[in-house]
């Protein structure tokens, strides 16, 4: 049930990430087949997806109801997922209305792991696996549709493909910290690659 999910996280070994990490998620993975879901215990996986327009000149974020916090879209995986791509569309489209994406590369873009405060309950660690997706037309042509979970949508602008700018881009006031160095990093790491 996990060599999806399993092949999904050796592909994250090139990410920007680094190997160390796609390491350690795979040996979690291994030990705790049952930390794919929710109920795999206080620390476990989930799946999210950095959300760019076409010219990769806006990333999109959802207002986080529970955590109260600007991020990108993503969540757990639910009952029968095992892949964390398949989940990652499925909590944009969700919290987005964005159906229609690309995947930018052949695997997570960033794995990311994270503490939690008591407001998640019995999530104690998320071990993120992002992935890189691109809309079909710019941010302007790609309405976001708010949904129960996720009140708030917005684009905001982030050259992504722009190292430069992007090292003085700002994301709203109350976004997850770690989330500007991780765009930094993977804007970086797609320029050396010349995606």
């Amino acid at each position: 049930m996990t060599a999806e999910a399993l092949a999904e996280i050796a592909r994250a070994a090139t990410a920007p990430s680094g190997p160390e990490l796609a390491s350690e998620y795979g040996d979690l993975l291994r030990e705790n087949p049952r930390a794919l879901h929710r109920d795999g215990g206080p620390r476990h996986l989930t799946a999210s997806a950095i959300v760019v327009d076409a010219p990769g000149e806006h990333v999109a974020l959802v207002w986080h109801r529970k955590g109260r916090f600007w991020v990108q879209p993503g969540g757990h995986l639910e009952a029968g997922e095992t892949s964390f791509e398949a989940a990652a569309r499925r909590e944009v489209a969700e919290e987005t209305g964005l159906e229609d994406l690309e995947a930018v590369g052949d695997g997570p873009a960033v794995l990311n792991r994270h503490g939690l405060d008591a407001a998640f309950g019995a999530c104690h660690e998320h071990w993120d696996v992002q992935y890189l997706l691109r809309t079909r037309r710019s941010a302007a042509e790609e309405p976001l549709r708010p949904s129960e979970e996720s009140p708030e949508v917005v684009w905001v602008p982030w050259p992504l493909h722009d190292p430069g700018a992007a090292e003085t881009a700002t994301l709203p006031e109350g976004t997850v910290p770690d989330l500007a160095a991780n765009l930094r990093r993977l804007g970086r790491h797609l320029a050396a690659q010349g995606a």
